[in-house]
């Protein structure tokens, strides 16, 4: 048995995820590190602030010149940064470029060079995008069929950063169900969290398509698949990918829809004939199940009934505000790079199409 690791740097550690993941780590045990532009504020981080065993630094990750003295010491690094979701990364593939492929690669480069043997990256099962007759459930194993920038940004980063694997350095990526659940830097641009928001403030719940599958994962339970992947055997996460989920989160959308209609009766929803997303997939999620005895928590029930509960106690919350959806965020953040004369389209952006 390898010895227990002790430093670990969460690089995106103030956001949906990247708060949870901190938290999780901490009370695990470990030293936490992490590292954060803060794009969405630091709050989140707040009960971490005074615990001897967390340090937290505001670094625009492509400063690869900063972000390098905090890594130092650090026994595993985990990428839970960058632009998420197909909306925000739409927005600007030069901006989308900068944030995801280049920071996570300028990051992982580091590391290896640091001498830091563990990188784990957090990717998304959205690279499936859509079954299809040959494939419904997605191993780690299948083809992939990306619908997106994000999704083709995702693989182009998992094989940039495979191809680094040595016997010095050992990356391991996570492929995660689409989240759930309440994080203290909270999203409603997820749809859980969104159709229980708006069922709790009595809005009507509008289901485009809703025939769709998709895998749902608790922000909490993938914090534990982090977790999990850093108490395990080199041998057994070194260059691997992992689908991380459970088959009983493998849902419909309108099974989404008819869960919280379950929690929060009288809910009025609508059904719309046109899906506005087009990802369409299952998960099988044997592979971490098996090799390293990873199982998940929480159902998307409970993650409903949490929200729930949470936004009886946020009086007032306005789901909308661009701090709590990502799409929003990413445009003020575009505007600002251009009013500051940063434009970010230029050359960055013709190099996409051989990166991803």
């Amino acid at each position: 048995m390898e010895q227990q690791m002790k430093r670990i740097a969460v690089v995106g550690g103030a956001g949906y995820l990247g708060s949870v993941l901190c938290a999780h780590l901490v009370n695990q045990g470990f030293e936490v590190v992490s590292i954060d532009a803060h794009w969405f504020g630091d709050g989140a981080l707040r009960p971490l602030r005074e615990h001897p065993c967390f340090n937290s630094f505001k670094i625009d990750v492509p400063h690869g010149d900063e972000v390098l003295p905090h890594l130092r010491g650090c026994e595993a690094v985990i990428w839970a940064a960058g632009l998420v979701g197909d909306p925000a990364c739409d927005l600007d593939i030069g901006f989308t470029y900068g944030c995801n492929y280049r920071s996570a690669l300028t990051v992982a480069n580091i590391c290896k060079w640091l001498g830091i043997r563990r990188f784990i990256f957090a990717s998304s099962c959205s690279v499936y995008g859509r079954a299809n007759s040959e494939t419904i459930h997605f191993s780690e194993d299948s083809a992939t069929y990306p619908l997106s920038f994000y999704a083709r940004d995702k693989l182009a980063c998992e094989k940039a950063i495979r191809a680094l694997t040595d016997d010095s350095f050992h990356p391991s990526i996570l492929r995660l169900s689409t989240l759930f659940g309440w994080s203290d830097r909270m999203r409603f641009d997820l749809v859980v969290n969104l159709l229980t928001a708006r069922a709790c403030r009595g809005e009507m719940l509008e289901i485009y398509g809703g025939i769709q599958r998709r895998p749902f994962l608790h922000v909490k339970d993938a914090a534990r698949a982090f977790a999990t992947v850093l108490s395990s055997d080199t041998s057994l996460i070194s260059n691997k990918i992992f689908n991380v989920g459970g088959d009983v989160n493998n849902h419909c959308i309108s099974d989404i829809a008819d869960l919280v209609f379950s929690s929060i009766p009288g809910v009025r929803v609508k059904f719309m004939s046109e899906a506005a997303d087009l990802r369409d997939y299952h998960v099988d999620f044997s592979k971490i199940a098996a090799t390293l005895g990873y199982e998940i928590e929480f159902t998307v029930a409970h993650g409903i009934a949490e929200i729930q509960q949470r936004m009886s106690e946020a009086n007032g919350i306005n789901i909308g505000d661009p701090v709590y959806v990502n799409e929003k965020r990413t445009r003020q953040l575009i505007s600002e790079s251009w009013k500051n004369s940063r434009p970010l389209q230029s050359s960055v952006a013709e190099l996409v199409g051989s990166a991803a």
